[in-house]
């Protein structure tokens, strides 16, 4: 935990450095510098995030669920948006924990009936079209034009994924799939829509 620590630590110690760095001292925009540091961050702790979540999949020889549930995700948060937490490491845990729900236990259940997923699929484009997007604090959407598009592309996205998964005859993968698109959607229930 101490290691974990440390390496947030420093990521919050380097976003600031190479901000200076890219941004010269001749260069004077505060809000342009701040920009930049905040977008340094990001990327700085999502990058380590899914290296310790390749490294923990691999190690529980999980990582084909993992990469499916991932990209599931990948394409549906994207525009629906969802959960955010304060804190690198609290990010960490909740987005392990939601993969280990996807990617271990979803896979180990045994098969559902056609109609319970056709349900799950039909739960989750109805939360999409009525919740969607959850934005978050530092990113609002204030078109309301650009609401609707984002809605309208995580509920296709929803049908799209509910289709391919009731195609899919792997029980564990279908499993995975379904689950990943459950959580996805719970959460726009479960968060406070800031953008409406």
């Amino acid at each position: 935990m101490k290691m974990f620590w440390w390496c947030f630590k420093m990521i919050e110690k380097m976003a600031p450095k190479l901000a200076s760095f890219i941004c010269t001292e001749a260069y004077d925009n505060a809000k342009d510098r701040a920009r930049i540091q905040y977008g340094l961050s990001i990327l700085l702790s999502e990058g380590f995030k899914i290296v310790f979540l390749l490294l923990f999949f691999n190690l529980v020889h999980s990582q084909n669920y993992f990469y499916f549930s991932l990209l599931i995700l990948l394409t549906t948060r994207v525009f629906a948006g969802g959960v955010h937490v304060k804190g690198t490491l609290n990010c960490l845990i909740l987005t392990t924990l939601l993969f280990i729900f996807t990617s271990i236990f979803a896979p180990m259940v045994s098969m559902f009936s056609t109609a319970a997923y056709i349900l799950i699929g039909l739960a989750c484009f109805i939360i999409a079209l009525s919740r969607a997007p959850i934005c978050s604090v530092r990113r609002p959407i204030k078109d309301s034009k650009k609401k609707l598009q984002y809605k309208l592309a995580a509920a296709l996205s929803i049908v799209l994924w509910t289709i391919i998964l009731l195609l899919i005859e792997s029980i564990p993968y279908k499993n995975a799939g379904f689950s990943t698109l459950f959580i996805q959607t719970i959460q726009l229930v479960l968060v406070k829509n800031k953008s409406k």
